[in-house]
């Protein structure tokens, strides 16, 4: 049975759409004699009742939605109108659409191109499952949006400390390059010093109030001022909202669903945002064919970008997923952390990378990132073997 399939290619607030219930010969053609007039589109539809009502009457005359999952947000609306109105929605993954729109030779950077593409990739794997991003519902979601979350809060916070740490060096020099991490109440002791923020013990308070006594810079005339108070005081906030998220976080990965797979994680001693992460991209773990497909999700698939005699390769996947790996791996296997079999398997491999390039004299500056690479790697492969035994005795 012949079907009707739209691509939907997002912009910030709005969806750019293509139908088609066949795959045309010459793709690139049929675009270009059919390509529409971006001020005058009647198929892009922007984000107000008006246009959303077009929208849903468009939708109604096809059989599916096909967009791609990046800027979740974006998307996130357009995907929950179209199930609203009981429009199965398809998520491709942004490599395939670029490849395919490059075979055909459409052009770059346009949305109308994305658009096509991706109902021409609907078409094609109509009846394969397997060839669409597959999301899941339930505890994976709430750990992805917590996890989203989290690493949002850390950015926001860093341009504020930043900033507190100037306002300090010339109110309170002595206290300017304190690191003051939260302690137990999501609180930091010198921040929340700072704001007058009252908490479950004084020692901090009494620790920073002796020490501002003796200060510089009041003897001088300056006081701590009001704009330093307030931005301790939003970085308070963001430090509690980010203990809440946390616990939850915790509470969510440790769910007797994942067992299985934090037995595993505890072999790597993986913290709980590496845990999140892992849960997020590799649950469940059916989903995962080969070793090839398992390294590409978390970022370690290698794309070729060879011309002529030049033949080289490139990282591809998830850079969230690539930077929480590398991390694990310095503060982890870099400082010696691992205590299980496995453990002490990959630090041995991690110093045998590091002989091996110490010997090499073109190293340069990217010896660091070749250890923490290959050391990576050789995790990765070894984690998807513990985890495919785990999930076949599970």
């Amino acid at each position: 049975m012949r079907k009707t399939v739209i691509g939907g290619d997002i912009c910030k607030s709005s969806i750019v759409c293509w139908k088609l219930d066949e795959i045309p010969t010459d793709l690139r053609k049929y675009f270009r004699d059919n390509k529409r007039l971006k001020r005058t589109d009647p198929l892009t539809f922007n984000l107000n009742s008006e246009s959303v009502g077009k929208f849903v009457e468009f939708l109604q005359t096809s059989d599916g939605l096909v967009m791609e999952p990046t800027g979740g947000n974006y998307s996130y609306l357009w995907a929950k109108i179209a199930e609203t109105h009981q429009i199965p929605v398809f998520w491709v993954g942004h490599p395939e659409v670029k490849y395919l729109r490059k075979s055909e030779r459409l052009p770059d950077k346009n949305d109308q191109a994305d658009a096509i593409a991706l109902a021409v990739y609907g078409l094609k794997h109509w009846d394969k499952p397997e060839a669409f991003l597959k999301f899941e519902p339930g505890l994976i979601k709430e750990i992805n949006d917590r996890y989203l979350q989290l690493h949002s809060l850390a950015r926001i916070q860093s341009p504020i400390i930043n900033r507190l740490r100037q306002q300090m060096a010339r109110e309170f020099p002595e206290v300017a390059h304190v690191k003051s991490l939260p302690a137990g109440d999501g609180l930091s002791p010198l921040w929340a010093w700072i704001a007058g923020r009252e908490r479950y013990t004084n020692r901090g308070a009494n620790k920073y109030s002796k020490k501002y006594e003796k200060s510089v810079a009041p003897q001088y005339g300056i006081e701590i001022s009001e704009f330093s108070r307030f931005l301790a005081n939003q970085l308070c906030e963001l430090h509690l909202h980010e203990f809440l998220l946390r616990r939850e976080l915790d509470s969510l990965v440790y769910s007797p669903e994942f067992d299985h797979f934090n037995q595993v994680f505890n072999l790597y001693n993986f913290g709980l945002m590496v845990r999140a992460m892992l849960l997020v991209r590799c649950y469940p773990f059916s989903r995962f064919e080969s070793e090839g497909a398992f390294k590409r999700r978390l970022g370690f698939g290698r794309e070729e970008k060879s011309s002529g005699d030049m033949e080289r390769f490139s990282k591809s996947g998830s850079s969230l997923a690539r930077s929480e790996l590398y991390l694990w791996c310095v503060t982890v296997v870099g400082k010696g952390r691992l205590i299980s079999r496995v453990g002490l398997e990959i630090i041995a491999k991690f110093e045998y990378y590091r002989e091996q390039l110490q010997k090499d004299p073109n190293k340069g500056q990217k010896f660091t990132d070749l250890v923490r690479s290959r050391t990576v790697a050789f995790m990765l492969r070894r984690l998807f073997r513990d985890l495919k035994r785990s999930c076949m005795r599970s």
